[in-house]
């Protein structure tokens, strides 16, 4: 009798584990934020920038060696390549940016993934993590337990899932805001999370997925974009450059 329970336990154990995988499968390809046609241009090499994309999108200045690189984690269901517009010009400021390609398209699945990234480029002297949204969380995550392998942090519209309150790295968060520059209440209710010395830069009337340029996604905005992609745009990609000189 022991035995039949036991057998039946590891055949229900099965079922729930298959099930659990193709709900990550629907769940993904019916949340998916796709890249639009002008991230997916922003893709080609040109005499700016150098791209390779492979389990990683990444992308280099083509007339300068640089010393600091920066690992990006996505967002929740977001395609890496939507991110292209804004990583190629940080990249041609003078840049390394190595974006990462997550499981099923969650950071949480692979918070210590920016591991990875230093060995393959030992030419590179200093690494920032950036992340957006759930990205982001999980890139503070990395940073709480890996300040050693960091120089800088930088969260795109998102807040760290483990406290960084006595962290010492450069911490930037570049988030959306109200026109009166007030960001999110979660962010304003999470504050304490970050250090006390964060640098926190508004994008007045900007919205969360205007981080990158995507089509479709499952997320909702909490108000009405006022200000068009191309302008938020310039504003991260200023804000995350200055954040680098700073580390630089």
């Amino acid at each position: 009798m022991f035995k039949k329970i036991l057998k039946i336990s590891g055949v229900l154990v099965i079922v729930l584990a298959v099930m659990a995988f193709a709900w990550l499968e629907y769940s993904t390809e019916k949340n998916r934020a796709t890249p639009t046609d002008l991230a997916i241009a922003a893709l080609a090499s040109d005499d700016r920038v150098i791209v390779e994309l492979g389990d990683w999108l990444v992308m280099r200045p083509a007339n300068a060696s640089p010393k600091i690189g920066m690992i990006v984690y996505p967002g929740a269901n977001c395609d890496i390549r939507g991110y292209a517009p804004v990583l190629r010009e940080i990249a041609a400021a003078g840049y390394l940016v190595v974006a990462m390609s997550m499981p099923y398209d969650f950071a949480i699945f692979a918070p210590g993934s920016a591991s990875e990234v230093p060995p393959q480029y030992p030419e590179i002297e200093k690494w920032v993590l950036t992340g957006h949204s759930m990205g982001g969380a999980m890139a503070g995550t990395f940073a709480a337990n890996n300040a050693d392998q960091l120089d800088g942090l930088i969260m795109w519209d998102s807040y760290p899932a483990t406290a960084l309150v006595e962290s010492t790295l450069p911490v930037t968060h570049i988030h959306r805001a109200t026109l009166g520059g007030e960001p999110p209440e979660n962010f304003t209710a999470n504050r304490p999370l970050f250090p006390a010395d964060s640098n926190w830069v508004p994008i007045r009337g900007g919205i969360h997925m205007y981080f990158g340029s995507f089509d479709g996604g499952g997320y909702t905005e909490l108000w009405e974009p006022k200000i068009t992609a191309a302008e938020q745009h310039k504003i991260v990609i200023a804000a995350t450059i200055a954040a680098l000189q700073a580390v630089e």
